[in-house]
């Protein structure tokens, strides 16, 4: 992959443990430090763009769990042949990592784990 590849998969991939981190509609310390790592590795014109991301994806929250599914279905059938299965299942322990930070698995967070899983032909281990 080229770095344009290379960064819009990290877009796509922070726009999915975005979403997932939450979709519970409760947003953690650990979660917030989670989200902080990221954006520690942009440039301050970057974060100020992922800022104005994390906006975006807020609105698609605000509309609720059926409006999410739909969003991490969109990414997941995009990304389904531009990843090979050890990156789809590297990427969903990330995304499973996301969804533990609280230390508790919400059924939306359950939800779309599995859309990912089933889009993605992997076996949930959630």
């Amino acid at each position: 992959m080229n770095d344009k590849q290379n960064h819009l998969l990290e877009l796509v991939m922070f726009d999915i443990s975005y979403v997932i981190s939450n979709c519970d509609y409760e947003y953690s310390s650990d979660e917030k430090k989670y989200l902080n790592v990221i954006l520690d590795r942009y440039s301050d014109e970057d974060k100020e763009l992922l800022k104005l991301r994390t906006q975006f994806l807020d609105s698609i929250l605000e509309k609720g769990i059926d409006e999410v599914k739909k969003f991490v279905v969109n990414l997941s059938k995009s990304l389904k042949n531009k990843i090979d299965d050890d990156m789809k299942i590297a990427y969903l322990e990330l995304f499973k990592e996301v969804i533990m930070l609280d230390e508790s698995v919400h059924e939306n967070e359950r939800i779309l784990y599995r859309l990912l899983c089933k889009q993605w032909e992997q076996n949930s281990s959630i």
